[in-house]
């Protein structure tokens, strides 16, 4: 009960500060430079991307370990969460059967976040605009399927099961952003679109795992005594 209670509640929790934390030191020692402009200085929340905080150069270096690190603990976070989340369904259900489909690809998102930080994009590119895209495909089907296991159980409180499918929502509207938005080279309005839709949904999965850590506590207090 300890254990699953770190793995679903505590952790998440805890690692969404250090990821934070992580992620602003990244901005203190970014190099510089936007996708449309190389010779800007500091990071731009407009204009650079979190991408760009791994850009591997002599002299981002701070940067990169800063970023990839952020990303190898929301990884494992996001993997250790989905494994332990799944025992939470009553088994030989449909629910039980769904919840651990969903998780699954839960857990294969959370690799492709790894992926994200250990492939700086100047340089391998195109392996890190798959991991982006397979990683935000992976967690659209993981909510998708957790909000209808959690809705088949009637343990679980409706309002997180839709914290679930309102995440869904929103990471497919990031999809066909990253689809059919215009693309960021275009003009200095493109660049700014992107960026600004990729903040926003890096907040809402900040905002969806502490909503969502509340309901696991709810529910282990509730059901797992």
């Amino acid at each position: 009960m300890k254990s699953l209670r770190l793995a679903i509640v505590t952790i998440p929790r805890y690692n969404i500060g250090i990821f934070i934390l992580l992620f602003f030191s990244a901005i203190l020692f970014y190099g510089g430079g936007t996708l449309n402009n190389p010779d800007t200085e500091g990071y731009s929340f407009t204009r650079n991307f979190f991408s760009d905080l791994g850009i591997l150069s002599e002299q981002n270096m701070i940067s990169v370990i800063c970023f990839a690190t952020g990303l190898l603990v929301c990884g494992i976070t996001f993997g250790v969460y989905f494994y332990y989340f799944m025992k939470l369904f009553d088994k030989k259900t449909i629910s039980h059967r769904t919840g651990i489909i969903g998780s699954l690809f839960g857990i294969a998102g959370a690799f492709f976040f790894i992926i994200v930080g250990f492939t700086p994009h100047n340089y391998v590119l195109d392996s890190h605009v798959i991991a982006v895209n397979w990683a935000f495909r992976c967690f659209l089907i993981a909510s998708i399927l957790l909000s209808f296991a959690m809705f088949k159980d009637k343990r679980f409180e409706n309002k997180y099961a839709i914290g679930y499918l309102f995440f869904s929502i929103l990471i497919f509207l990031y999809i066909l952003v990253l689809e059919f938005g215009p693309p960021p080279k275009q003009s200095d309005f493109s660049l700014v679109f992107n960026v600004v839709s990729q903040k926003i949904i890096v907040l809402v999965f900040i905002l969806s795992v502490y909503y969502q850590s509340l309901g696991n506590s709810d529910f282990i207090s509730k059901h797992l005594k």
